[in-house]
């Protein structure tokens, strides 16, 4: 009973780290940065024995949840995929490894093997996904939303799970399997226990359980092999029913003229049952087989053109084919014949005996691996192998040239596993490292650490231009310390002075940046006529460049100057274009963009339109708290205070200026923020208003003007009165009202439900 045309191994059970795909597979696979070999589903072979029993228990449990989770060579893959084979649904499916432990790039992947069932759904949560939202409390509950509009039922297996271990992928999928819909089920295929709340799942009869006992061939199934049944008995005491050792004892033993006699000779205990099998079949290969085997254990997985770099050979393509058609513990990762890996015990075997044998070879064939992986665009493996191979020289050169398109990527765990992977003390030791790590720290919000790591690179010491492009240490370092605020707006400025000094010039890369960074800090420190023409520039050069962070953060920028002059039509302007970057980039949800979202709130508060102004500087304010930047939440918090008290919620407008007043009080430098911080105060404190007598209906209908935006001119031209007249209304106003200046008095008005 056994199905035909398969071709897996159904001993493996799992699957280790893929190799990536060269472009013309990634093409055929219809992906781009995904890697198309982890989401091949695996092919059966034709030796490959069916388990009905557990497999009538998969079709029949319509549990939410499917656990599957035994040791390595239990069958657990080949399980998954005989149900497949055998199950009308479609099947979304993940060979999972190391370089997936990074929310965004397992999330990434989910995405893609679900739209391959449905291209609707791949683009809405594609998205969602762009816009860098909160994975656990944002991101997956759209995606479980947009989930609920599939119209057929699927399986999502996520197979070797054992490789995930950060925390926020184990939220975001315990919150999926908690409230996937009915027509989805998922399937997780480990060699441990997952760390994600099971007990309510497992309480409600949402989780269904296969473990090793479960998986451990009975007597019965081992009778397929067609031996006697003393053999059988013998066979299943050596092995303890381990769906691997079997296979391979199947694999021994094919071609024994006595079957039963070599099960009996059979020896050694059932913890070296694999090595030993294994063993056999090694030995009984050619000299010139057996290296090209041992030079490619080092590789996870492996193509024609890479093994050839790696060992020197121009068929390493043909020998591949062969290895496979002789069912050599090779396994197939696509449909076309190119990417293959060991199965994992044979793999291991060879390793051991690659390092026993020839150990000054292996890190030379490391070093192989990682130049041709560096050559083919695929960082992470070549950073990879140069660690494995202790070249820690090239390691860093790749590092430093490719962590600034990860970073933009969202990948930061996955940038700051590479640099976990160096020994302690050579990131610290090493400039170009330490800057990166600055980079990583910064943007997970860890300023102490980030500022440990810059003065760890200042310390090592670089000459010339960094790999990044930066054109010295001493740039680099200026370009990140004036790229995150923090609560010195005097430290920032200096710094965004020297980083435009040393990279502002069009030769340099970080240009647009370098304008942004120097219009930001001038901002901050309240000079608004300094910033404007660098702010200008910016926003002209980072369209050009498709630089969309630097071109909303500029336009953001130029609106609050905008403000700052009461021209509400170019504030408004600048804002919605600014707003519109964002939007155009899927990058709503993303906490780096929440400024464009507080500036367009406090351009509608001045319009008068509260009730949008509250809804946008709300949303806007929850992004800013993932930010990190005190001075920016401060300044939201400054601009949503008067709006909540316009509307007749006074306590919380209290509550907004309060802690905003912790925020500008505790900072070091807090720049123009603390008159800001002062003018908010007094528009909220209670006092008497209309000191001078009420305001006249003449001066409502001017200060409602004024809101809008309008000059003394325009209101003068809409009123059919003098430029005079008005003046002299504005200046009744202010005294009336106790202020002295146009945006005190609206704000003061608003405050007292005068507008």
């Amino acid at each position: 009973s056994r199905d035909q045309g398969r071709q897996h191994d159904p001993g493996s059970g799992d699957s280790d780290e893929p190799t990536p795909v060269t472009d013309s597979a990634a093409e055929k696979g219809g992906l781009s940065a995904i890697l198309a070999t982890k989401l091949h589903q695996p092919r059966l072979h034709p030796t490959t024995m069916d388990r009905p029993r557990l497999l009538t228990f998969l079709r029949s449990d319509p549990a939410k949840l499917v656990l599957v989770v035994a040791p390595p060579g239990f069958g657990k893959t080949t399980l998954v995929a005989q149900w497949r084979e055998a199950d009308e649904r479609p099947f979304a499916w993940i060979s999972l490894d190391r370089a997936d432990n990074d929310p965004m790039v397992l999330w990434s992947y989910i995405v893609e093997a679900i739209g391959r069932v449905s291209s609707v759904f791949r683009e809405s949560a594609e998205s969602t996904l762009r816009s860098g939202a909160d994975l656990v409390g944002v991101a997956v509950p759209r995606i479980l939303s947009d989930l609920e509009s599939l119209d057929r039922d699927i399986v999502l297996v996520l197979d070797d799970y054992q490789w995930i271990t950060h925390l926020a992928c184990h939220e975001s999928i315990a919150l999926f399997a908690e409230h996937q819909p009915s027509h989805v089920q998922l399937v997780l295929c480990a060699r441990v226990d997952p760390p994600i709340r099971l007990g309510r799942l497992r309480a409600s009869g949402a989780l269904a359980e296969i473990r090793l006992w479960d998986l451990s061939f009975t007597p019965e199934e081992v009778l397929d092999l067609r031996l006697r049944r003393d053999s059988v008995a013998h066979l299943q005491n050596r092995t303890e029913g381990w769906p691997a050792g079997l296979f391979l004892a199947y694999l021994s033993m094919r071609d024994a003229l006595d079957r039963d006699g070599f099960i009996h000779r059979f020896g050694g205990s059932d913890r070296h049952v694999g090595d030993y099998l294994t063993e056999v079949v090694l030995q009984a290969l050619d000299d010139d087989l057996r290296a090209f085997l041992l030079d490619t254990s080092v590789l996870e997985r492996m193509c024609g053109p890479l093994c050839d770099a790696v060992t020197e050979r121009q068929d390493s393509a043909e020998l591949l084919a062969g290895i496979e058609g002789r069912n050599l513990f090779l396994i197939p990762l696509d449909d076309w014949g190119e990417w293959y890996r060991f199965h994992h015990l044979f793999a291991d075997l060879l390793r051991d005996h690659l390092q026993r044998e020839t150990p000054e070879r292996v890190p030379d064939l490391h070093r192989r691996a990682s130049r041709w992986f560096a050559m083919t665009e695929h960082p992470d493996e070549a950073i990879s192998h140069a660690i494995a191979a202790g070249d820690l020289d090239a390691a860093t050169a790749l590092v430093a040239k490719h962590y600034n398109r990860m970073l933009w990527r969202g990948r930061v765990l996955t940038i700051l596993r590479w640099l976990e992977a160096f020994p302690p003390r050579a990131v610290a030791s090493d400039a170009r490292l330490s800057v990166v790590k600055a980079w990583v720290m910064s943007f997970l919000n860890r300023g102490a650490e980030a500022r440990r790591a810059l003065a760890d690179a200042l310390d090592a010491g670089f000459e010339g231009s960094l790999p990044d492009g930066a054109s010295s240490l001493e740039a680099s370092a200026a370009l990140i310390r004036a790229g995150f605020a923090w609560d010195h707006v005097g430290e920032m400025l200096s710094a965004a002075s020297r980083a435009f000094e040393l990279e502002g010039n069009p030769e340099s890369m970080w240009q647009v940046t370098a304008h942004v960074q120097f219009g930001f800090a001038l901002y901050l420190s309240g000079r608004f006529g300094e910033a404007r023409p660098l702010l200008e520039r910016a926003a002209e050069l980072a369209p050009l460049d498709e630089q969309w962070m630097n071109s909303f953060g500029s336009g953001a920028l130029l609106a609050r100057i905008a403000l700052s002059s009461e021209d509400l039509p170019e504030a408004e302007r600048r804002a919605r274009q600014s707003v519109r970057v964002v939007e155009d980039h899927g990058a709503t949800d993303n906490p780096q963009t929440s400024y464009a979202y507080t500036t367009f709130g406090a351009v509608l508060a001045r319009k008068g339109d509260l009730v949008d102004a509250d809804r946008v500087l709300t949303g806007g304010l929850q992004l800013q708290r993932g930010l990190g930047q005190p001075l920016l939440l401060a300044e939201a918090l400054l601009d949503l205070a008067p709006v909540r008290r316009a509307l007749g919620d006074s306590p919380a407008a209290l509550a907004l200026l309060e802690e905003a007043r912790t925020l500008v009080e505790g900072s070091r430098d807090p720049g123009m923020l603390r008159d800001a911080l002062g003018r908010v105060s007094r528009s909220l404190a209670p006092r008497q208003v209309n000191q001078g007598g009420r305001l006249s209906a003449r001066e409502i209908e001017v200060l409602r003007l004024l809101a809008r935006g309008l000059q003394n001119r325009e209101i003068a031209a809409a009123l059919f009165v003098t430029y005079n007249t008005i003046h002299s209304h504005i200046r009744s106003i202010y005294r009336k009202l106790g202020t002295s200046s146009r945006s005190e008095a609206i704000d003061r008005a608003r405050s007292e439900g005068l507008l």
